[in-house]
């Protein structure tokens, strides 16, 4: 059942209890304590689906690991210049909400009008286990940080692009697949590679907080299955999950819908519109198929014969912007 999403300003926030060893000395991860996690497939999830959550968090200056399973190259094999422009565009919008959680903190304000935030080549790497992977720590921001695992996104029904062997998140899921390697073809991840990532980000970031996409959606088996959110997205929940059962911990979850929000109904108040509104546009900037505009959003929306065409995150941004939602 999806709920609507509420303000967490006032609720408890439970301890996570973990069973694992202690961070080691020289931790990978922001030299800050509790705060949130959030684990996303694809590099615009939190933006259109975690947000305004995630400004509240920014807001009150919580320490903040977000996890992006997935690169977004187009398809194309040789557009890495691409994956990291909408990495760039990522760290932009949180910087630009960090900056603004510094500033005037006028709900009427709207976040566009302040100070306007320069683009910074990053390729910061951290070690997680064995394995050494990009990492964003949001320059000049201790407590922020974007963890990029780089492997490749995968059609809508999760099947993968010729390009990259047509390897897929829902394919290693499934065991169709015995491994996947990153979009660069530089690393290569079992599944179980994959889930010791996790783990370890769970066990030693030591957040209060976990934020998720909907691991309740099942996969479909094939293109004429009435599939409602895109399989990257409902497998990395399902990563997430079971490494959190496997582990065993309690703490305080929250489970977003994604791509269904599209088939809800409008439910944020305007200050967190104007919010999360602003900063998707800092990543659009960086992003060509995202609309630029609002009037452009809501066009393509009312432009489209959703009888006619495949669904694509890019048509319903307009519809994204004005909701946020829990699952259930």
């Amino acid at each position: 059942m999806i709920v609507p999403r509420y303000f967490l300003f006032f609720a408890a926030l439970l301890t996570l209890l973990v069973t694992a060893l202690p961070a080691t000395a020289e931790s990978p991860f922001p030299q800050c304590a509790g705060g949130s996690i959030y684990f996303t497939a694809h590099t615009i999830d939190s933006l259109l689906f975690q947000n305004p959550d995630l400004y509240h968090d920014l807001y009150v200056y919580k320490c903040i690991t977000t996890v992006v399973l997935t690169a977004d190259s187009g398809g194309e094999a040789a557009n890495h210049t691409r994956v990291l422009e909408l990495e760039r565009g990522l760290e932009n919008a949180y910087k630009f909400m960090s900056d603004a959680s510094s500033g005037d903190a006028d709900d009427n304000q709207s976040l566009s009008a302040l100070t306007e935030v320069k683009t910074v080549a990053n390729d910061t790497t951290i070690q997680i286990g064995e394995h050494t992977i990009s990492a964003s720590p949001l320059l000049g921001r201790s407590n922020v940080q974007i963890i990029y695992l780089r492997l490749p996104q995968s059609e809508y029904f999760g099947k993968g692009y010729k390009a990259y062997s047509e390897e897929s998140l829902a394919k290693l899921y499934n065991s169709e697949i015995p491994h996947i390697s990153t979009t660069d073809r530089k690393v290569t991840y079992t599944l179980q590679h994959v889930k010791d990532i996790i783990t370890t980000i769970i066990r030693d970031r030591r957040a209060n907080n976990i934020r998720m996409l909907n691991y309740f959606e099942a996969l479909s088996t094939d293109e004429e299955g009435d599939q409602l959110d895109h399989p990257d997205r409902t497998v990395s929940a399902k990563l997430v999950m079971n490494v959190m059962e496997d582990v065993g911990f309690n703490g305080n979850v929250k489970v977003y819908a994604s791509d269904s929000l599209r088939m809800l109904r409008n439910n944020l108040n305007t200050p967190d519109y104007i919010k999360k509104v602003d900063a998707f546009f800092e990543y659009a900037k960086h992003d060509p198929d995202m609309c630029q505009s609002l009037d452009e959003c809501g066009q393509r929306r009312q432009n489209l014969d959703v009888s006619k065409t495949k669904y694509a995150e890019v048509d319903h941004v307009a519809e994204f912007l004005k909701r946020e939602y829990y699952v259930e």
